[in-house]
Parts: C-alpha cells; sequence; structure tokens
C-alpha cells in the first residue's frame, strides 16, 4: 500500500469519478433493500430510508472495508456461505411481507391490525435491522463488491486510508440519497388508503419474488428475473 504522501490529488479524483460510474450498477438495481426501502417510507416517511441506509452502511463499511486487504479469502469463504445467506435473506422477507400483507388485508378488507404501529418495518429499529439483513444475507450484494466493485476496493487498497476515504463516502451518498428518495415515495401514498393498499401488497409481492430469485441463483444457479 502506497504511503499517504505519495497519493496525488489526481489519483484521488480518478478514483470519486470511477466510483461514481461503477456505484449506480449496484445501488440503483432493485432488490429486497430498494423494496424494504418504500415499505419502511409508508411507515416513517424519508426518515426510514435514512434508517434504512444506516443499517446497510453498519454491515457495508466494515466488509468493504475488509475486502481491501482480503478480497481474494472473501470470495473463497462466499462460495461457501452463498445458500445459508440465501437462505436467510428468503426467511427474512418472508417475515417482511407478512407483515406488509397483514397491514393491507386490515385496509382492504377490515381484518387483521390496520394501525401500522405493529407492522414489520414500522418503526426506527425494524427499519434498521431490515437495512442489516437485507444487506449482510444478500449474498449478490456481497459479490458486487467482489466483482462489479472490485475495480474500487483495489483503488482504495493502492491509495492507503485517504484512497478509501474517497472512494466510501462517493459511493455511500447514493446509497443514502436513492434509499431516502425510495422511502419518500413510499410515504407519498400512505395518506390514501386505497393506493396504500395497493402499494403494500405489490411490495410483499416484490419481496418475495426477489428472495426467490436469490435462492434460485443460490441452489440451482437459474435467474427468476433478468436482470
Amino acid at each position: 500500500m502506497q504511503p499517504r504522501s505519495a497519493v496525488t490529488g489526481r489519483e484521488l479524483r480518478s478514483i470519486v469519478i470511477t466510483t461514481l460510474l461503477v456505484t449506480p450498477s449496484g445501488a440503483l438495481s432493485p432488490g429486497l433493500l430498494s423494496a424494504s426501502a418504500i415499505a419502511v417510507g409508508v411507515y416513517l416517511g424519508a426518515v426510514g430510508g435514512l434508517v434504512v441506509a444506516l443499517g446497510h452502511m453498519v454491515f457495508e463499511l466494515p466488509y468493504v472495508g475488509l475486502l481491501v486487504y482480503w478480497a481474494e479469502r472473501f470470495n473463497r469463504v462466499l462460495r461457501k456461505l452463498e445458500k445459508p445467506l440465501a437462505l436467510l435473506t428468503l426467511a427474512a422477507a418472508a417475515y417482511f411481507a407478512a407483515g406488509l400483507f397483514e397491514t393491507a388485508a386490515g385496509l382492504l378488507w377490515g381484518t387483521g391490525d390496520t394501525s401500522y404501529g405493529v407492522s414489520v418495518g414500522s418503526t426506527p429499529t425494524q427499519a434498521f435491522v431490515a437495512g442489516i439483513v437485507f444487506t449482510g444475507g444478500n449474498p449478490y450484494f456481497l459479490a458486487w463488491w467482489l466483482t462489479i466493485g472490485l475495480p474500487l476496493v483495489r483503488g482504495a487498497a493502492s491509495l492507503g486510508a485517504r484512497g478509501f476515504a474517497a472512494m466510501y463516502l462517493s459511493h455511500v451518498w447514493i446509497d443514502y440519497a436513492w434509499l431516502v428518495l425510495l422511502a419518500a415515495a413510499g410515504g407519498g401514498l400512505a395518506g390514501i388508503p386505497s393506493l396504500y393498499a395497493a402499494l403494500l401488497v405489490a411490495l410483499t409481492l416484490l419481496l418475495i419474488v426477489f428472495a426467490v430469485d436469490v435462492a434460485l441463483r443460490a441452489f440451482t444457479g437459474k435467474k427468476l428475473l433478468p436482470f
């Protein structure tokens, strides 16, 4: 690793630009984290997206930091853990989807709980946990950093602590902005009961589809979704 004094402004600008170009392929792609941010936003508004993003970062930051030093070792471990992680993601998505569907049923048919207070994703703690679980339990998020994101990891490794800080800050603000935007969109529909219920049903289905896709890829090598 280069000594700090060897890092130039041009090198830092280069890794920032590379990060800004590469990050959207992961941060803006549809998936469990995005769907959970919309769902949490229904209850907590834009702040819910901020909390989901915080949970995401709590797992991602140390993971990426360790990858800077041990990318190849993590790749071998990830291949061994792919199936257990996929099962964890499937179970978490099922639990989250059940809470959303219960609230939707209460709105549409007058059954179940409609207070939103006990629904999954309705509290900051649940939003935070969702951010962690749908990040750390998703083998394809983990693999993204070992494949598409690998140039960012290598660039940070070559530029030391300043390079890592420049790379990660250039990456993570996009995560925050995107998840807050999605949560705000979900919150905007919360005051219209019929649209609110339809959104919850749609999110329930999306969570299940995304989770099944993760499991299929891990266990069969096939995929349900084209992206």
